[in-house]
């Protein structure tokens, strides 16, 4: 299949993503994007909300004027996972570069799961103490105690003081404000990349608004919500890291479940490709490759390629006990 053609049939599918939690009232609930949960915050009392053309487009999901707000099945604590953590990254080495976002094409997968979670994410950070560290987490999640389900799911996180006292996933506490309807912070993907066959993408980006000093995230340039910055304290300024890849917990599986191949076929592997970041002067910038640092603590469990001059990863590792 030609390459062009090949990209727009994952936009395609990628954009079918199936409604068939859509008439399920334990999936969302639409809600005023102007009485959304998060603008009850009381850091965002005299928080305006910042409106795009994404805000206002019709959606097969909610009602003009409404957003779908996730209801998770569970009860469960919302905070990051901190037991036997595995992770296979792409990381920035310094932290005296600022950085104004972070982006990259991240193909979706559902391994056979086991383990408590597993997770392929963008995170961005900044702060010096580790209970200073203000972090976005953004991408896709399986998380049977999160969601009730196998299901892969698009994830979010945030934290303003090291995973403590602050942040959530999605918008299981108020922070996190929706704004596009079609893609919600939550929402499980279906379809998902097939090992060997049709790869379905997203094309991911998280970008600090110049003027709102807002965090923007967008999914193929249209706005899906945004995190205000009156929720954090370092990140005000710029992230001072960004690390790409992915996280698994207890064994769980990571990426598609394999290794990445060996002839690194993107059909056959978990990938991370075009990936940018936003400089200091709010310019998109491919990553240099001098200013990465491949971070695989357990490469007997999970592994990643770096092919630096495809500005991509492949990674990923079948779990287990190892």
């Amino acid at each position: 299949m030609h390459p062009q053609n090949s990209t727009l049939l994952s936009l395609f599918l990628f954009y079918l993503v199936a409604t068939i939690h859509a008439n399920d009232d334990q999936a969302f609930e639409c809600v005023d994007i102007y009485k959304q949960p998060s603008l009850q915050h009381p850091l965002l009392k005299n928080h305006k909300l910042q409106i795009t053309s994404s805000s206002k487009r019709t959606s097969s999901i909610c009602p003009r004027g409404m957003v779908p707000i996730h209801k998770l099945r569970n009860k469960v604590n919302s905070n990051f996972a901190r037991d036997a953590v595995n992770w296979a990254t792409l990381d920035t080495k310094t932290e005296s570069k600022k950085y104004h976002g972070a982006s990259a094409v991240v193909s979706i997968h559902n391994p056979t799961f086991s383990g408590k979670d597993t997770r392929a994410q963008i995170m961005i950070e900044n702060g010096e103490s580790p209970q200073g560290i203000n972090c976005i987490v953004f991408g896709w999640a399986i998380d049977p105690e999160l969601y009730g389900d196998n299901m892969t799911h698009f994830t979010t996180y945030w934290t303003s003081d090291g995973f403590q006292k602050t942040g959530c996933y999605n918008t299981k506490c108020k922070g996190y404000i929706q704004q596009f309807s079609e893609l919600y912070a939550g929402k499980p993907f279906d379809p998902v990349s097939t090992y060997g066959g049709q790869q379905v993408v997203a094309n991911l980006s998280i970008i600090r608004d110049g003027d709102t000093g807002n965090w923007m995230l967008t999914n193929y340039g249209a706005l899906v919500g945004y995190w205000p910055k009156e929720i954090f304290t370092s990140l005000g300024s710029g992230a001072d890291t960004i690390r790409y890849g992915g996280v698994a917990v207890n064994g769980a599986p990571m990426g598609n479940g394999q290794f990445p191949d060996n002839g690194n076929d993107l059909n056959k592997s978990s990938y991370f490709k075009d990936m940018a970041y936003i400089d200091a002067n709010f310019q998109k910038q491919p990553i240099n490759e001098l200013e990465m640092n491949v971070n695989v603590p357990k490469p007997n469990c999970y592994k990643l390629n770096y092919l630096k001059d495809q500005l991509t990863i492949t990674y990923g590792g079948p779990g287990g006990s190892c």
